[in-house]
């Protein structure tokens, strides 16, 4: 059969020998039959699709996003509605009353003795013996020493033919009308003389001196022993010390903001820092009005604590609580915001919630005394109030 040339073909014919032609020239590993007609139409009736899905899904994105931004959109303008626009608050009242609270004041203090006593002697004078001891109980009127009472004589005599000589020497001064400088210092002489002899006398002559012997003044304890026999006690040396610890007084340094709160007679209860499971009882006896440290923050009161067996030991350290009842306006604790620094309340009147700051004085378990910025009948907000702002409409809650 003979090939006719491309040139004398059909065009569908030529269409088809180019084709293949064009196929048997590429290499084979990239050999791929070309679409014919009907698998062309059906490739783009494909390709069609797809761009109509991508469609699709924009649009079906967009939708989502513009719903969302709409909701968004919608909060914040009710957010802001609401801010603008607030509903008004409801709140719960309590009426204030004036009720009567238990309050303490406490502080610290050191316990001292009721009575103490430490002996000198106003003259140099030989120690003949010593009946006491440290820790000892001694009765009043007991001798605790004694010393040699022919020195004593002799230095009260000396003492005395001091003064003999101080005033005649200054009469011999007056008659001669000696120079008044010279008469003004015989005299100053005559004045020393006179008082240290009228000392050496008092003293020898006091309940605890009886020629020469030291005698207890009263009931106590020997708390210090200065001196041994056979020694010589030197002038105005300390001898020995006597303490009455059957009543132990208490110098406690109180809150001075408190200062109102104490009395005399009030009654207090004392607890020793290193034995805190024991409690003694005693009453206010004095109220210094003297501040012991200048600008302190704290006063002084005594306290008289019974101590008849001892237990409350000299210089200890204590704790001391003062108890007592005062009536003030009360509210309960949860009305008042921020009770330690600038506290305030919010008063109801007329509709609206009044913020007003007063000054918590009292603390009674969950009930505050309030000392002033509330009356009794007041209707302060006890539900409701940390929400609102002075002057703000309220509703109460029934």
């Amino acid at each position: 059969m003979a090939v006719q040339p491309i040139e004398a073909l059909e065009p569908a014919e030529k269409h088809d020998v180019e084709r293949d032609e064009a196929a048997k020239a590429r290499p084979e590993s990239v050999l791929a039959p070309l679409p014919n007609d009907d698998e062309q139409a059906e490739l783009g009736e494909s390709l069609d699709d797809a761009a109509h899905g991508r469609k699709r899904l924009i649009t079906k994105r967009t939708v989502i996003i513009g719903v969302v931004a709409l909701a968004v959109l919608a909060g914040i303008v009710a957010g802001v509605a609401k801010v603008f626009s607030p509903s008004t608050p409801v709140v719960g009242l309590y009426t204030v009353q004036k009720q009567s609270l238990a309050n303490f004041v406490g502080g610290g203090g050191l316990t001292y003795p009721a009575q103490s006593l430490t002996v000198s002697y106003p003259v140099n004078a030989s120690v003949l013996s010593v009946n006491v001891q440290v820790g000892q109980e001694v009765q009043k009127g007991q001798q605790m020493l004694q010393l040699d009472s022919a020195d004593l004589t002799s230095q009260l005599q000396q003492a005395n033919a001091q003064v003999q000589i101080a005033q005649q020497y200054l009469n011999t001064l007056y008659y001669d009308g000696a120079n008044p400088s010279l008469i003004a210092s015989a005299q100053a002489q005559l004045t020393s003389a006179q008082a240290h002899y009228n000392a050496l006398s008092s003293q020898l002559n006091s309940p605890e001196y009886s020629n020469g012997a030291i005698i207890a003044p009263f009931n106590g304890v020997v708390s210090a022993v200065n001196v041994t026999a056979g020694t010589v006690a030197t002038m105005g040396t300390p001898l020995i010390t006597l303490q009455d610890a059957s009543t132990v007084i208490v110098y406690a340094e109180l809150p001075l903001e408190q200062r109102s709160l104490v009395q005399i007679g009030q009654n207090v209860s004392v607890t020793p820092d290193a034995t805190p499971d024991q409690t003694f009882h005693g009453k206010v006896i004095t109220i210094n009005p003297t501040l012991v440290n200048a600008g302190s923050d704290t006063f002084e009161a005594w306290i008289s604590i019974p101590n008849p067996s001892l237990q409350l030991l000299l210089n200890e350290s204590v704790y001391v609580r003062i108890s007592s009842q005062e009536s003030l306006p009360t509210v309960p604790q949860l009305a008042v915001i921020n009770p330690d620094a600038d506290a305030i309340v919010f008063v109801y009147s007329h509709g609206r919630a009044h913020l007003r700051h007063v000054v918590v004085g009292v603390r009674d378990g969950d009930r505050f005394g309030i000392v002033s910025g509330l009356n009794p009948g007041d209707q302060v907000i006890l539900v409701g109030q940390y929400q609102l702002y002075d002057n703000e409409p309220v509703k109460i809650r029934h």
